[in-house]
């Protein structure tokens, strides 16, 4: 039976954001502002205390965000280090709707209840990542340090035609500084609780026609959140985090750019550890749960992730007068390890030792046409071809994990998944009578995904026996299309409806090998929005009701302990997104966001149950998620920012106070285990004088504890808790 939006709950949570001093920084806040300084020049001069004007990209071309007739979020480096966003796990304290859940070190975005939760060889994620025009196509890495950044844009809805690989979810764009000529950087060093050390040094120089510029950030936690009461050492550590990038800017000619960049991580850690959830039956170790703290384990195997990615792209930019050409090439590959004891406890029952192995080549050629006339179209092409293997997988099990029937108790799995994807598209924009405009998009993607798997299983340890050897493809062939009217009602007001078809791609499941393949899901939103600016463009007001048709949806489930994607039925979603942006005086500026959601499973007749099962728990059962919500979907969610600025002598002090918070939300489509409602207070206090600054911070300091992740198996609930309070000061120079 379909569940009604509850409204109660929604009066509570818009009434809780609104009382709550200081939720976290919503849409566009102190963003970048390239483009039309002499209007903003112009608007200064009359004595009025504007908002900041911001240029995104969401087009693929520079556009005023009030132009846009997308719901986009756009936040600067300032307002992100202000919020305490340092990586992009971060972003949650500034983009209502969304949520980063983090599984095994995988970092899984999720836009207005559109995600994937399951982790593995191949699983792309729903929300796209981008860096710098680059797809980011492995979960893995998704968690980027945000050292070096000019803007990070958040776009909510499918990307169907203008981006490189379809996402039906939406899209993180990260844009980094551009060189300059001459010498300048910075530096920084800070110190927070939990041992915690972290360096960070941007140098940047050269002439017009050649500049590069380095940076480079590391962090190391001498101490971890929690400990492992089976092994007595530290977990929920970062031992190293160390992310280095390198951009080269060269101009031989007017009108020609050539950008290169390079870009290599590091890290090692045991974040993420598993532990059971909320002492929730376990086939292993029923009893001994009761009095653990939350943030400790009691594994055999201590957790550990080591990761290290190294990137290399070159663009080039080509001003052909009529229109721009624009290739850009990249090659991208990591080596990512880990393991996961999933029994949850001190004996050596279960556990999964991987190592994983990813590399990626695209290559997009773009011709963008100019801005000039009523008419503008941009074209293009994307290929994206990947490798993403286990290398190999060595799973482990001993007592009650072994099948007396077939007792195999090693099980090594060498398979992998092949990518090639090319596809062609092209959107253009018609200016109508009366201040209107048609944009029509279209996109067709061709792909083969390939499987090649060799997984073998020894009884007892020691006698081979083949469990998988496959060869095998599947292809598709999948147009996707975008349609928007939109509409100046006057120069502070603009309308817009809006028409995108999504797709995300199918594949195989790595961990299952012989499992047949999940289909490409597909979504159809429906948007109509209202972008508004009063008082002088002191206050701005943007809001977007949505409807989405979602259908063959991609969900996860575990099997042994083994992520694995399979294909549900159809949902519906919609809501609404409403962000607000206030000036307040010269100092003060205050801003806020919700987005209210209803979602619901429309066919879904054969989920993954456990509790619900007839012959009770441990086991599975297949049964109707009809009406059962989404998951990671919370039915509100919501940000609020406090920004003042105070003069002290040649200096000045920065305050910061800003919440995240939501309404509660499903781990998985049977609804059978919630997350309560939390919310996240941050705030800092920055010092600035002359081209010194200092500054105290503080992140969740309510100290919620809360998980990241919670994985249903048959025979346990896992779950990975988020950091607690944190805290700490930061020293700095300009030069």
């Amino acid at each position: 039976m379909s569940r009604k939006l509850p409204f109660e709950l929604l009066l509570r949570g818009c009434a809780r954001l609104l009382i709550v001093p200081g939720v976290a920084a919503v849409q566009a806040l102190g963003a970048v502002s390239p483009v039309d300084a002499a209007e903003s020049a112009a608007v200064q001069q009359s004595g009025l205390e504007t908002l900041d004007e911001i240029v995104v990209v969401a087009q693929r071309r520079p556009e005023h965000l009030q132009d846009v007739p997308i719901t986009v979020t756009a936040v600067s480096a300032e307002s992100l280090s202000a919020a305490g966003v340092t990586n992009t796990a971060d972003l949650v304290n500034v983009v209502p709707g969304l949520l980063m859940p983090t599984s095994a070190g995988y970092t899984l975005p999720h836009l207005r209840g559109i995600g994937i939760t399951a982790i593995g060889a191949g699983i792309e994620n729903s929300v796209a990542t981008y860096v710098d025009g680059v797809y980011r196509g492995v979960s893995s890495s998704d968690a980027l340090a945000l050292n070096n950044i000019a803007q990070v844009e958040v776009e909510k809805g499918p990307q169907g035609t203008l981006f490189g690989r379809n996402a039906t979810g939406g899209l993180i764009q990260v844009t980094t500084l551009d060189p300059k000529p001459g010498f300048s950087g910075s530096a920084s060093v800070g110190y927070a609780n939990y041992h915690t050390v972290s360096e960070s040094v941007y140098v940047t120089g050269g002439a017009d026609i050649l500049a590069g510029d380095f940076a480079v950030q590391s962090t190391h936690q001498g101490e971890g959140w929690g400990t492992n009461v089976a092994t007595g050492q530290d977990v929920n550590r970062m031992d190293l985090s160390l992310s280095m990038r390198s951009k080269w800017l060269l101009k031989p000619a007017e009108g020609t750019k050539v950008t290169l960049i390079l870009d290599e991580t590091q890290s090692r850690n045991s974040m993420s550890a598993l532990r059971n959830y909320l002492n929730y039956p376990n086939v292993y170790y029923p009893p001994i749960f009761g009095s653990l703290p939350l943030l400790d384990v009691n594994d055999d195997a201590q957790p550990l992730r080591r990761l290290k990615e190294q990137g290399v792209s070159l663009g080039l930019d080509q001003e052909l007068g009529f229109a721009s050409l624009v290739n850009t090439v990249a090659y991208r590959n990591d080596v990512y390890t880990y393991n996961v004891d999933f029994d949850l406890g001190p004996n050596p029952y279960s556990l999964n030792v991987t190592r994983q192995s990813d590399s990626q080549l695209t290559e997009e050629l773009q011709l963008i046409s100019s801005n000039i006339g009523s008419f503008t179209w941009q074209a293009g092409v994307f290929y994206y071809n990947a490798h993403n293997a286990f290398d190999p997988q060595n799973l482990y099990f001993s007592g009650p994990a072994v099948n007396p029937a077939r007792p195999v108790t090693h099980i090594v799995n060498e398979s992998e998944i092949k990518t090639n994807s090319i596809a062609g598209y092209a959107q253009a924009t018609q200016a109508l009578p009366a201040d209107s405009h048609l944009t029509v998009g279209l996109r067709y993607t061709s792909e083969t995904r390939y499987l090649v798997s060799g997984e073998t299983g020894y009884l007892n340890g020691v006698i081979p026996v083949t469990l998988a050897n496959l060869n095998t493809s599947v292809s598709t062939h999948t147009p996707t299309w975008r349609v928007a009217l939109d509409h100046n009602f006057t120069d502070d007001i603009h309308g817009y409806v809006s028409y995108n078809r999504g797709f995300k791609s199918g594949g195989y499941n790595v961990t299952a090998p012989t499992a047949p393949a999940y289909q490409p899901e597909k979504l159809n939103a429906y948007e109509i929005g209202l972008k508004t600016q009063f008082l002088d463009r002191r206050l701005t007001l943007n809001s977007a009701a949505f409807y989405y048709d979602y259908e063959n949806i991609q969900v996860s489930r575990f099997v042994t302990g083994l992520p694995q994607v399979y294909n549900g039925g159809k949902a519906r979603l919609y809501g609404l997104d409403s962000d607000v942006a206030m000036r307040v005086t010269e100092r003060l500026t205050l801003a806020a966001g919700i987005e209210l959601l209803h979602s619901e499973f429309i066919d879904f007749p054969k989920a993954d149950f456990f509790f619900s099962c007839p012959g009770g728990y441990p086991g599975v059962c297949s049964l109707s998620a009809n009406g059962n919500q989404l998951p990671q979907a919370p039915e509100v969610s919501g940000t609020i920012s406090i920004d003042y600025r105070i003069p002290v002598g040649e200096g000045d002090v920065h305050l910061n106070l800003n919440e995240s918070a939501n309404s509660g939300y499903y781990f998985a489509p049977n609804n059978e285990y919630k997350q309560s409602a939390y919310g996240l207070l941050n705030g800092s206090i920055r010092w600035s004088w002359k081209n010194f600054d200092a500054s105290l911070w503080g992140k969740n300091l309510t100290n919620e504890i809360y998980p990241i992740s919670a994985n249903q198996a048959p025979t346990a609930v896992a779950a990975a808790y988020a950091a607690p309070r944190t805290y700490g000061i930061t020293v700095g120079a300009r030069f």
